[in-house]
């Protein structure tokens, strides 16, 4: 009977109603969940007559569930207790993930690395973006795995290939006048060295410049302290400068011999001597280490020196271009050859070097590379790039994530724990990145909560009671109404 099965319908849908209100009820603190509510809509109706003026008399078959559609409204963030693992997205959009057959798609940005480096999500898939080779990342390739350093991973050195300076030279200084300006560079095994380029004063608007790469090497004791032969390995010179820094500074390059013999007055004052080719290095006289260091110049094969010229105006007019070539060779640690460019235009063009009625100074020497370092963590930034820092100070991208969107948000099949499949209703997912085509920013060290409104789902959960109440009610009339009817017959 039709009286029986119409308020069924309506039970039915009132169930639905309050097992949806109970599940937003339950995931009130779930991150990113966004909040659902059913929609019912009436079934079909059975025409039972018409009315004198030939209007359709009709009766309602019942209720429905039409849709049960998501708010994906934009949930409040949560900033506490979270970690740099831990993003929000600011918009629309969902993060790409993988269960290692397909994508899917959440708005939960509770991650964390696996044993492999990997980012993957609370229930263990792994978070797709776009790979970075040597701190760049590539947009245009296929999406893959987030990797990120483990702890304890160590970032190779880099040698220095360029350097520039922003400097003032004195035009008043007198010819003969000599100013160090030193810049830091690094080898191609990490070890830095404090390298001065000296300009001199050679005539009026006209300097030299000359760089050199001090570099240290280590003397093997020997049990005679009085007498003692030194090799390192290396090219063989014909000469080279040494500075003997202090008395616990002696030492020579690899591979150099060289013959020395100081007086006996050698101590800890710092003189500068060539050695020349042949023989070993002796080394005699009071008060003389043969267990400590010596400094000498790394050998520059080209463009370590040459001078500087500039017009009435003081600005730099030859050289016109960049410095290149310049070469440092037979490093004492067995490092490859430094081979730099000294960027002497700035990005306008314009010389960095300048020749003004004012003191000499020094106010930027840039140069790259840097020493090996260990990973020390990583951030995720608005664009979603995730960036890895190491203890040497050096930053560089491992990946950026990636985002999507659909054309229809409510046709996403959900798939628990917070993620989203593509459907032919939703259309298929447009890849992208952090605020591009539409898609929103990512919030580093935040978490999107549950936009789950408690005081509306109260409301709710009241009404749908009270329309389950109704159409229980209807049924026990009904049944009344029937057992009434079969006790007539009887």
């Amino acid at each position: 009977m039709a009286s029986f099965f119409i308020p069924l319908t309506g039970l039915n849908a009132d169930s639905t109603a309050l097992n949806t209100i109970a599940n937003d009820l339950s995931n009130m603190n779930t991150t990113a969940y966004k909040g659902q509510t059913a929609n019912f809509s009436d079934l079909f109706y059975q025409q039972v007559g018409s009315s004198g003026s030939g209007n359709e008399i009709q009766v309602g078959e019942g209720v429905q569930v039409a849709a049960n559609e998501t708010n994906f409204a934009q949930g409040s963030y949560d900033t506490s207790g979270t970690t740099s693992s831990d993003v929000a997205l600011n918009g629309s959009g969902f993060f790409v993930v993988s269960n290692g057959s397909g994508n899917l798609y959440t708005r939960a940005g509770d991650f964390t690395q696996d044993s492999s480096g990997n980012l993957i999500t609370s229930d263990g898939m792994t978070v797709m973006g776009y790979p970075a080779v040597n701190g760049t990342v590539n947009t245009d390739s296929s999406l893959t795995a987030i990797n990120i350093p483990l702890s304890g991973q160590v970032q190779q050195p880099e040698a220095t290939t360029t350097f520039s300076m922003t400097a003032n030279l004195d035009s008043a200084s007198p010819t003969g006048t000599t100013f160090p300006a030193p810049i830091t560079l690094f080898d191609s095994l990490g070890v830095s060295y404090q390298a001065p380029v000296n300009y001199t004063k050679t005539g009026t608007n006209t300097w030299s410049y000359d760089i050199t790469v001090p570099d240290t090497v280590t003397a093997a004791p020997t049990s005679n302290a009085a007498a003692t032969t030194m090799t390192v390995p290396a090219s063989t010179p014909t000469a080279t400068t040494m500075a003997i820094a202090a008395e616990a500074q002696m030492a020579v390059p690899a591979t150099w011999t060289a013959n020395l013999t100081p007086s006996s007055s050698v101590d800890t004052t710092a003189n500068t001597t060539t050695f020349m080719a042949g023989g070993g290095l002796s080394i005699v006289g009071a008060n003389v280490s043969t267990s400590g260091k010596v400094v000498q110049d790394a050998l520059a094969s080209d463009n370590a020196s040459g001078s500087l010229t500039f017009n009435s105006s003081g600005n730099l007019v030859s050289p016109a271009a960049d410095i290149t070539g310049i070469t440092f060779s037979g490093l004492s640690d067995g490092a490859a050859n430094l081979n730099m460019t000294w960027n002497i235009l700035g990005a306008n063009g314009a010389s960095t070097i300048s020749q003004e009625d004012s003191a000499s100074g020094l106010s930027a020497a840039p140069a790259n590379g840097y020493a090996a370092g260990v990973y020390q963590g990583f951030t995720i930034g608005s664009d979603g790039t995730v960036t890895a820092t190491y203890s040497n100070g050096q930053s560089q991208a491992v990946g950026q994530l990636a985002l999507a969107n659909v054309t229809n948000m409510q046709g996403l099949s959900l798939q628990g724990n917070g993620n989203y499949a593509t459907t032919q209703a939703s259309g298929t997912a447009l890849i992208g990145v952090s605020g591009t085509d539409g898609l929103g920013t990512i919030e580093d060290s935040s978490l999107e909560e549950s936009n789950v409104n408690i005081s509306a789902e109260f409301s709710d959960l009241i009404i749908a009671q009270r329309a389950f109440e109704a159409n229980a009610k209807s049924i026990t009339t009904f049944d009344t109404v029937t057992q009434d009817t079969i006790n007539m017959v009887h």
